[in-house]
């Protein structure tokens, strides 16, 4: 694991890089972090198109001032051609970690341990059946990460299920049974309904997906409640959100990043603040 960077006069510099990158909270809660454990660093917003990643990261990862990436959508799949990936990392096929080291690069998903951290934040019991909206990275991500709980069935609810192959095959190697269903077909009661497409495709589908569910997952976190969320709300079922992922991924991407340790309640209320700001506005 890495030393804490930073030491010395030169301003170190990270940031999160996607399309778009403007609406992330990673700033709010990465500064944040460095408040609270006294590192005077420097974390922005990148918006760069896919044709331009290679020259922005190669750029950046030539510079000693820079320690990392946070990478989101869509070069999550993208990123992995700029340096070694941990197992994990290679298993899913998508990073969300660039961690700079001499001119190289490790990448890293902090998704997987981040939605097992909000998930036991939360004292959830440990869900055996799953069903995931979605086939793409992070649906492979919340695949690894319910494997990890003890998880043993997923179906996998997609619009087009010729493209579920590679999350099929990553069920299978994590010794899942797997299924796969239209969004929109009936499914059995399960202990985890996870959404991990837009807000808006599965609103026609919100009631009975959570009627389904003993607790309801949603990527999205603005505007909140997503349909997916107020059904769940309305029917008293247990939920997380966006921003629950997002803090508990961060706080392992920081450490990556920093060699400095921050809680999953600094994250967590760091991205609640800045959201809320937004609001205000």
């Amino acid at each position: 694991m890495p030393g804490q960077r930073g030491q010395g006069t030169l301003l170190r510099h990270a940031g999160v890089v996607g399309d778009p990158a403007a609406h992330s909270l990673s700033p709010a809660i990465h500064r944040a972090g460095y408040a609270a454990v006294g590192l005077d660093w420097d974390y922005e917003a990148f918006t760069v198109a896919p044709a331009d990643l290679e020259a922005f990261v190669r750029g950046r990862l030539a510079d000693p001032a820079w320690s990392g990436l946070s990478v989101t959508a869509p070069h999550k799949e993208a990123i992995l051609a700029f340096g070694e990936p941990d197992e994990p990392t290679r298993l899913l096929g998508a990073g969300n970690t660039l961690v700079f080291d001499g001119g190289a690069a490790r990448i890293y998903n902090t998704d997987v341990p981040g939605f097992v951290r909000a998930w036991r934040a939360r004292g959830l019991p440990a869900p055996s059946s799953v069903a995931i909206v979605g086939n793409g990275a992070t649906a492979r991500s919340i695949m690894l990460a319910v494997a990890g709980l003890g998880a043993r069935d997923v179906t996998l609810l997609v619009r087009d299920p010729a493209r579920a192959a590679k999350a099929v095959a990553l069920g299978r190697d994590l010794g899942l049974a797997v299924g796969v269903r239209l969004l929109g077909e009936r499914i059995d009661a399960v202990d985890l309904v996870a959404n991990t497409i837009p807000a808006a495709a599965t609103a026609p589908h919100a009631g009975p997906l959570a009627a389904a569910a003993g607790t309801v997952f949603d990527v999205v976190y603005d505007p909140w409640p997503t349909p997916l969320g107020q059904a769940a709300q309305l029917q008293g079922i247990p939920g997380l959100n966006g921003l629950d992922l997002l803090a508990g991924q961060a706080v392992d991407q920081f450490f990556l990043l920093t060699g400095a340790e921050v809680s999953y309640d600094l994250c967590r209320s760091a991205a609640g603040r800045e959201l809320s700001r937004r609001a205000a506005l």
